[in-house]
């Protein structure tokens, strides 16, 4: 099986540095790498960091546009998969990972599933992301929604075009969109992944939540809670217990 990690890097230059160096020290150690940039004033300490460790990981190096943030996994994932990557791991730029992330992945992972290390079910018949959820930390319990930040999955489900019709709402929220369609759509697992000394940051300005909500706030756009709504109401997603 071919295994590519994906990063994407924006503001947070520095994790993505200490990233790469636990990469270096995983116990398991057959995979690629791909950095995906999205910050034009970054791109030199990006090229750095690639190229000094590039002597112990196999590197691709791609510098895009931040134009629908990290919905750009998405396509970088497809490319992929087309190219012969068989499991995809997603590790944002605000998450802290031990040197047992890929073996610990690895243990949980199954094909035609999606995993992660935050997974949360819905209540309510899922009318409020915000406030009817219940964080999972087993597979004894039903998952409703599994965070793209620390995840694994089939990269199968990119080789489906119809993952990629879907509305603008998913530019800013891929990875609510991802759960839906693997589960809804596919009838894949979501899955917890019980990840040893993993740490998420995601409150600082950069934060793409932030960003949502401020939208929100002076736009009305939608937020998590209206499009996971949509998802139920319009696309027909049961959240079954």
């Amino acid at each position: 099986m071919k295994i590519t990690i994906v990063l994407l890097t924006w503001q947070r230059v520095q994790s993505l540095k200490k990233t790469l160096m636990t990469l270096c020290d995983q116990t398991y150690k057959d995979f690629d790498v791909y950095v995906s940039n999205s910050s034009k004033r970054a791109e030199p300490a990006v090229e750095k960091y690639a190229k000094y460790f590039s002597d112990k990981l196999n590197i691709t190096l791609s510098h895009d546009s931040n134009e629908y943030h990290a919905y750009r996994r998405m396509t970088i994932a497809r490319d992929l998969a087309k190219s012969g990557t068989d499991i995809i791991l997603f590790i944002d730029d605000d998450v802290t990972i031990s040197e047992k992330h890929v073996e610990e992945a690895l243990a949980t992972y199954e094909p035609n599933s999606y995993c992660s290390a935050y997974a949360w079910r819905f209540s309510n018949n899922g009318q409020d992301y915000y406030r009817h959820r219940k964080k999972v930390f087993d597979n004894l319990s039903t998952i409703h929604y599994c965070g793209t930040a620390a995840s694994i999955v089939d990269a199968a489900i990119f080789l489906d075009d119809n993952l990629f019709k879907h509305p603008d709402e998913v530019y800013l929220m891929e990875d609510l969109w991802l759960s839906y369609f693997a589960q809804h759509v596919r009838g894949w697992k979501l899955k917890y992944v019980p990840l040893g000394n993993i740490h998420i940051g995601g409150s600082d300005p950069n934060a793409l939540y932030k960003k949502i909500m401020k939208d929100k706030a002076n736009n009305g756009t939608p937020d998590k809670a209206d499009f996971l709504r949509t998802l139920v109401n319009e696309y027909g997603w049961e959240l079954k217990d």
